[in-house]
């Protein structure tokens, strides 16, 4: 990928950008497996890396607003607004002029982008979610709710100037932090979510539920963990047991249960996720979709817990997807005390990995990939296939 950002020193938020597309895996890969070789239950236990294209592949674009009213700059978070990034070629087709049409409603509505420095004005950054079918969701991040009258005002201009836009939502976030966005949703025109055809399933991704950023990857993420919940379903077969349970903790949006369900119909799967906007995805899809699983809004780590201790106790299988910080050492300790057998890691923090595997010895690592989940940067994504052995 060729960007002229990075070559002329205005953006260098794609590190790695230098370096050929093969040795940037190559070098991540590795220092994934080096990390994570202590945890090894077998020598030969990585597959090839998951990976997708290298450029076009966001299916969120977070910009932060600079400039003036007149002239508004769309530039990254954190970085010094000097130079506008709408034409950034990690978006896929379409989402440049989408936010080009949001430069456009912020001119016609005259909505002053925030000064961080002087702690004033009132629009902060703008989110835009692209599907594969070309669909987009804008969300405006706002200081208040001030400018919200001189929004709606124009908002039909830019609705009519680019009908990819299915939903129109505000944010209202006045506090002034890191955070990109606050807890209040207001919805301004359209669909309440976005269809993202992801693998073999289609996610509905509401304003402030998380979606993966790269769906091409992610849909290879969810397609292997389907793939290794089949073959424990099969090997449980064999042995005359019945069809897993399985238990997906922090599923958001139910990417990894719903192919779950796909792949072995007779499973008894439940999702838990303490985002109620990503719950309700998940159950919108399962009911779209025909796909039987259950969806609960509730902490992951107290629920399990509390469940396991009921009448049918653990379940068979257990995936957990935490953000960066891992699972933790409560629910560590609990899936190493627990007794389930297969367990199924999808790690965005190596690092945090590797912390929460410490402290399950009885778990360790029979088949895993490393995830280029970002392209042209260090950050590094890796699933993992866990299996109960004696206790280290």
């Amino acid at each position: 990928m060729r960007c002229h950002h990075f070559e002329s020193g205005e953006c260098r938020s794609c590190t790695l950008l230098d370096l050929p597309r093969p040795r940037q895996i190559a070098e991540g890969r590795g220092r994934v497996e080096e990390l994570l070789a202590p945890y090894l239950a077998v020598a030969e236990a990585w597959g090839e890396p998951i990976t997708g294209p290298d450029a076009g592949f966001r299916a969120r674009g977070k910009m932060a607003v600079g400039g003036t009213a007149q002239e508004p700059i769309l530039g990254l978070p954190g970085q010094a607004l000097g130079a506008d990034l709408c034409d950034c070629p990690l978006y896929p087709d379409g989402v440049e002029e989408v936010l080009e049409g949001a430069k456009v409603l912020i001119r016609r509505a005259q909505v002053p982008p925030y000064d961080v420095a002087r702690r004033r004005g009132e629009l902060k950054n703008v989110l835009v979610t692209a599907s594969p079918d070309g669909e987009h969701l804008l969300r405006l991040v706002l200081r208040s709710d001030r400018a919200l009258a001189r929004i709606r005002e124009h908002l039909p201009a830019l609705l009519a100037e680019h009908p990819s836009v299915i939903a129109v939502s505000a944010n209202i976030h006045p506090a002034h932090t890191t955070r990109v966005e606050g807890e209040e949703e207001i919805s301004l025109a359209g669909a309440s979510s976005i269809a993202v055809r992801t693998g073999d399933v289609t996610l509905f991704a509401r304003p402030q539920s998380f979606l993966q950023t790269n769906t091409e990857v992610a849909a290879s993420l969810y397609r292997q963990a389907a793939d290794w919940i089949a073959e424990i379903a099969a090997e449980r077969a064999v042995t005359g047991s019945a069809a897993p349970r399985l238990w997906d903790l922090y599923c958001g949006l139910g990417g990894f249960a719903l192919h779950a369900a796909r792949a072995v119909p007779a499973a008894r799967v439940t999702g838990v996720e303490v985002s109620p906007q990503a719950i309700e995805g998940a159950r919108e899809a399962a009911v779209a979709q025909g796909v039987t699983a259950d969806f609960l809004a509730e902490d992951a780590t107290a629920w399990a817990i509390r469940e396991a201790s009921g009448v049918e106790g653990p379940p068979d299988v257990v995936v957990v997807n935490p953000p960066r910080r891992g699972i933790g050492a409560e629910l560590a300790a609990w899936l190493e005390s627990s007794g389930v057998r297969d367990v199924v890691y999808s790690s965005c923090n190596p690092a945090t990995l590797a912390t929460d595997l410490a402290l399950m010895p009885s778990l360790r690592i029979v088949a895993g990939r490393f995830v280029d989940m970002f392209p042209h940067t260090e950050h590094a994504e890796v699933i993992v296939r866990l299996r109960r052995t004696a206790a280290a």
